[in-house]
């Protein structure tokens, strides 16, 4: 019992850490916030800070990771109803993907513009071999794999589709140019719908 109560103790901790982190990232922005802000805003000792991450950049990382992952995951969730109870093709399933996570972003357009400004190469590299993602990855690149295309290129694919909705989600719902989101739409799923054909 006490080992169950230091574990949900930890997790408290962790907790408070990256939700402090979240709220300063998301409203002074990362290079603005320190070490310092994250843990009083927390109320943790900085040793507990150091106990799960290396620096703020890795616990920006993580935070992107665990709220991606979430994200991606309820939007697989809702593909996988939708396609069960309406019998959705391949394509269709893209496009209502894409729909769920234009929609989520619509609401939540600090999460994009953290996601956005600080996605990394490595980063992403990261999020597609996150566990928690695994079956919307497979999914995707098993789907790609059926129009033809090697493992390589299936993955080529679902990166550029990936940078593609988010460099157009984040212009068009953050910075609000060139086009609002709903003008430009058609459009995005067109260029999807020709690269996933």
């Amino acid at each position: 019992m006490g080992n169950e109560k230091i574990l949900e103790n930890k997790r408290a901790k962790r907790t408070k850490l990256y939700d402090a982190a979240y709220d300063l990232f998301t409203s002074n922005g990362v290079h603005n916030t320190v070490i310092d802000d994250i843990v009083k805003s927390a109320g943790v000792a900085k040793g507990t800070f150091y106990l799960y991450c290396k620096d703020k950049y890795d616990l920006m990382d993580k935070i992107i990771l665990k709220k991606s992952a979430a994200v991606l995951g309820s939007a697989m969730e809702a593909v996988e109803k939708e396609r069960t109870e309406h019998l959705l093709g391949f394509q269709q399933c893209v496009a209502f993907f894409v729909d769920y996570l234009l929609d989520y972003f619509k609401d939540d357009t600090k999460l994009l513009e953290l996601i956005y400004k600080n996605l990394t190469y490595e980063l992403y590299e990261k999020m597609m071999n996150y566990e928690e993602l695994d079956s919307a990855r497979n999914a995707f690149i098993s789907n790609f794999i059926d129009t033809g295309v090697n493992n390589q290129t299936a993955r080529y694919r679902l990166y550029i589709i990936v940078s593609m909705v988010g460099a157009v989600c984040y212009n068009s719902l953050v910075l609000k140019v060139p086009y609002q989101i709903d003008a430009v739409k058609p459009e995005l799923y067109r260029a999807i719908k020709q690269i996933i054909t």
